[in-house]
């Protein structure tokens, strides 16, 4: 690359356009790692669940799914406030509420087991690989897109599955698929260079 003087509307401009992708890759840092924490936190609380079920060990073990937000929110909330730059954009916000709006429609989904029985864990993989799918569209990651993908494809199965606790490992794969293998490739992808 060759040398040469900037003139000063150049220059700006050049700062200016530095300054935004030091914020968009600490952002998109941020965002990749909340996705993690949500992929790592669902598989352990899916295990722990699904060793429960398996041994009998407690008869309203599903209820223990709700740990999932309980943990995560939190973590979310705290990640989000490790942001320095101190100005949200369109996205951060719709990013934001989007997962809220996902939190409150799966863990109604899941209390309303308790009433009447139907193939939750299905719906629950399926919006929850409707929620990256939106996430990735968002944050402009082929990964978490295809991540979805291929993690709404794995819920179909589980609908020829007859009993939960049979489904639960195929669920934590919808996890797998669909948040972490996504998510560390979103991770892969942002530049070092801020």
């Amino acid at each position: 690359m060759e040398d040469r003087k900037l003139n000063e509307a150049e220059s700006l401009d050049l700062i200016a356009a530095m300054i935004r992708n030091a914020r968009t890759n600490q952002r998109a840092r941020i965002n990749c790692n909340i996705i993690l924490v949500w992929g790592y936190v669902s598989v352990l609380v899916s295990l722990i669940v699904w060793v429960i079920k398996l041994y009998n060990a407690f008869s309203y073990s599903s209820l223990l799914w709700l740990l999932i937000p309980m943990i995560c929110f939190p973590i979310t909330k705290y990640m989000l406030s490790k942001d320095k730059m101190g100005v949200t954009s369109y996205i951060d916000r719709s990013i934001y509420y989007i997962t809220i709006l996902f939190v409150v429609i799966c863990s109604t989904i899941g209390l309303s087991t308790l009433i009447m029985d139907f193939p939750v864990l299905f719906i629950e993989g399926l919006l929850v690989c409707i929620w990256m799918i939106i996430m990735g569209i968002l944050l402009k990651s082929k990964p978490i897109i295809w991540g979805g993908i291929v993690g709404a494809v794995v819920s179909h199965t589980l609908l020829f599955i007859p009993d939960m606790i049979s489904q639960i490992p195929l669920f934590v794969l919808t996890f797998v698929v669909s948040i972490i293998i996504p998510g560390h490739l979103f991770k892969k992808s942002i530049s070092q260079n801020v």
